[in-house]
């Protein structure tokens, strides 16, 4: 687990901690607070993770984006993007490759 993450993942321990305590002492406001801080840095450190695993993929299995562009099928992609919209040939770059990060797939189908 990467730094952030387990810092992430501390705080909304620690909030539902206080969360609890909040329960106890019968504070809901306190408790409804605490409950949704934990709720959004739980949901955070595990985005970062996706994130990370998403781009630690991608670097390993394309060495630049040149060879990332080699791999896919370009006429294909600029018939999807002219016909439709880029937003659809990002879906279709992406349904080739489900790991890939969205931005790279958006700058593949720009550059096209």
């Amino acid at each position: 687990m990467h730094l952030p993450r387990l810092a992430l993942w501390c705080g909304a321990a620690v909030a539902f901690v206080l969360a609890v305590v909040a329960y106890a002492a019968h504070a809901f406001w306190a408790l409804a607070l605490c409950a949704a801080l934990g709720t959004v840095l739980a949901g955070t450190a595990e985005a970062y993770a996706d994130r990370r695993r998403r781009r630690d993929w991608y670097t390993r299995t394309f060495a630049s984006f040149d060879e990332l562009r080699a791999a896919v099928d370009a006429p294909a992609l600029r018939r999807i993007r002219d016909e439709r919209s880029v937003a659809a040939a990002v879906r279709a770059v992406r349904g080739t490759y489900p790991s890939l990060p969205l931005a790279e797939a958006a700058r593949l189908v720009k550059t096209l």
